[in-house]
């Protein structure tokens, strides 16, 4: 009986120990705790998205993603305009991120004309590449066709698309 009443006092003794030394804060989470603290500074990011094919699937699933995403307040996502606004806490996000996000969700994705209420314009060298790239591809396509038009029944897809039209 008596190793037990020692073994709890030792326990007891470990997890104080464990508490009180994480009880102080290091540079990095005193910074994180006043950032946190900080007042939201609302901003508002909008950009084209070129490579949607529906408005419920890649539109809906790009909405879902960023509305996800720490300090968003609002997405809305014009499918016919291919157009995304982004209102946003810019303490804990950036238009950057977003722009990332997106691309992340399906690499046909072409994101241009990034602009925020911060500042004027953002586009990487990659996003110029495949802007032009999809402009391209865009006018061959509309030569080739001008009756076809991309939704989300009857044809294979890749991407967001994929999976509704092997449903359907």
């Amino acid at each position: 009986m008596n190793w037990i009443k020692s073994f709890a006092l030792l326990a007891c003794a470990t997890l104080m120990f464990i508490g009180c030394k994480n009880a102080e804060n290091t540079p990095d989470e005193t910074a994180a705790m006043q950032e946190s603290n900080a007042p939201e500074v609302l901003a508002t990011a909008s950009f084209t998205i070129e490579g949607m094919h529906c408005e419920h699937g890649c539109a809906g699933t790009i909405k879902k993603k960023l509305a996800k995403m720490d300090g968003v307040k609002e997405v809305e996502i014009d499918f016919e305009g291919k157009k995304a606004t982004i209102v946003y806490d810019a303490n804990k996000q950036t238009p950057e991120a977003f722009v990332e996000k997106v691309l992340s969700i399906d690499k046909t994705y072409v994101v241009s004309d990034v602009t925020n209420s911060t500042d004027k314009a953002y586009m990487s060298d990659k996003n110029k590449d495949k802007k032009k790239k999809a402009e391209k591809e865009a006018e061959a396509n509309k030569a080739n066709s001008e009756t076809s038009t991309k939704s989300c029944s009857g044809e294979k897809k890749s991407g967001c698309c994929s999976k509704k039209a092997e449903t359907l």
